[in-house]
């Protein structure tokens, strides 16, 4: 068993909520939708690292989903496809106890966008990188009412 298999197990992913966000944790998580949206994803990942270190509940495995999916743009950025692979997989984990929608970020959309990324880099394989990361796109659109 793979330590990634190990720390699932052991995460508890029931009873998950919201998380609530302090007037500090409202502006870097709202920069951190910018950053990715600017396709700036390893900025984006550590302003949303900036959110999860303020939170200790179990819910703040939810900013952890947001790193990793910056993080595996980030990969595809460098063309790095293991990379890809493996962060988008820990994401989608991490981020489907939220879905629909948590802060406003409808996470459905977003799990359909890696199952997407995930579902392309194989049929490309990892020699065609490139091809996706020219055509592979997650944007993150958030609707103010729910920070406001």
């Amino acid at each position: 068993m793979t330590s990634v298999e190990k720390r699932r197990q052991m995460t508890v992913l029931e009873n998950l909520t919201e998380p609530l966000l302090s007037e500090i944790d409202k502006v870097d998580f709202q920069q951190g939708i910018v950053l990715f949206n600017d396709k700036l994803f390893w900025e984006s990942h550590e302003m949303w690292e900036q959110v999860w270190k303020r939170h200790a509940q179990n819910n703040r495995i939810f900013f952890q989903g947001l790193i990793q999916i910056a993080a595996g743009m980030h990969q595809l950025q460098r063309q790095i496809p293991h990379g890809v692979e493996k962060h988008f997989r820990n994401a989608r984990w991490k981020l489907k106890p939220f879905a629909p929608v948590c802060l406003g970020l409808d996470v459905t959309s977003l799990l359909d966008a890696l199952d997407a990324g995930l579902k392309e880099l194989f049929r490309l394989g990892p020699r065609k990188i490139s091809e996706l990361r020219e055509t592979f796109r997650i944007h993150i659109d958030q609707a103010k009412s729910s920070l406001e």
